[in-house]
């Protein structure tokens, strides 16, 4: 085969726009500071970070959900804690009214701070978080508990369950509703304050000694409550620790196929400097016009 000067000269040319080609791209990684400008550069590297991507941001949204529910259960931890104390209070005055070298008038004053400790459960019951009232169940707007004249505290929310999902298929509960804390069976907060209230009042040291009982198992109902939510708080930590790892993981593993070495990269960028500024040199000599040329 006979190599003309027409050969030569699209040899020279098809070399040079390599070497330029080739260089452009590695301006372009060190511009952006990313391995993959386009998709069409590594379609399949392409997929993994946007999958990872997705995962990321699934993941940025389990730490939001996280960080709602460990407020909302710190939240209603600081309302149990408070709730145990006025119980705790009330029982001290149920076994100090049950003394009988007390005076009516002794056992109406500790009947008055029960009413007033009544008052202060309710303020604990209507606890709310940025607005919304932890007690509620799935009525977070409404405020749950009113106390009328008569001291009767009614419950104006129901028994819905607050759930966040902090894992991938992880989903817990969060809330206590009021009901289930102030009005079960086991519990009755508010109309065993207000038979001690009553008892007292009376005199009656029969009924003020079974309010003393009455308490002891309203106090060990809030306890119950209260550790497991100490349990689901210590698991809720872990599942943070968790998250943490699993984004530090996802991160690495996308830097891995997006981001770039800018040492290695600035390196390859001035190969190729130097490749296409010799490129060029050589096909400038390569490409002037011989005699035959002139002659064709």
């Amino acid at each position: 085969m006979r190599v003309t000067h027409q050969i030569i000269k699209n040899t020279v040319i098809r070399n040079v726009n390599r070497n330029l080609s080739t260089m452009n791209h590695y301006q372009n990684m060190l511009s952006s500071g990313k391995a993959i400008n386009k998709p069409s550069e590594d379609p399949i590297a392409v997929s993994r970070i946007l999958g990872y991507n997705t995962s990321l941001d699934n993941n940025e949204q389990y730490k939001r959900n996280i960080d709602t529910a460990r407020s909302w259960i710190d939240t209603t931890e600081d309302a149990l804690h408070g709730i145990n104390e006025v119980l705790q209070r009330a029982r001290e005055l149920a076994v100090y009214g049950a003394n009988d070298s007390l005076s009516p008038e002794d056992r109406r004053a500790l009947a008055m701070e029960v009413d007033e400790l009544t008052n202060v459960l309710v303020q604990f019951a209507n606890t709310s978080y940025e607005g919304r009232n932890v007690f509620a169940g799935h009525q977070t707007t409404t405020v749950p508990f009113h106390r009328d004249g008569e001291g009767e505290v009614d419950y104006h929310g129901d028994e819905g369950a607050i759930r966040w999902e902090v894992a991938p298929n992880v989903i817990i509960q969060g809330n206590i509703d009021g009901e289930s804390l102030f009005m079960h069976e086991d519990s009755q907060i508010f109309s065993r304050m207000n038979e001690l209230k009553d008892a007292l009042n009376r005199a009656d040291t029969a009924d003020i000694n079974q309010s003393i009982a009455d308490l002891s198992q309203s106090i060990d109902w809030v306890l119950d409550k209260r550790a497991a939510h100490g349990a689901l708080s210590n698991g809720l930590e872990l599942t943070e620790n968790n998250n943490g790892a699993q984004k530090l993981n996802l991160t690495t593993l996308r830097s891995k196929l997006e981001d770039i070495d800018f040492a290695e990269t600035f390196m390859n960028y001035s190969t190729m400097d130097t490749l296409y500024r010799a490129s060029l040199s050589a096909g400038a000599r390569i490409m002037v016009p011989s005699l035959v040329d002139f002659l064709r």
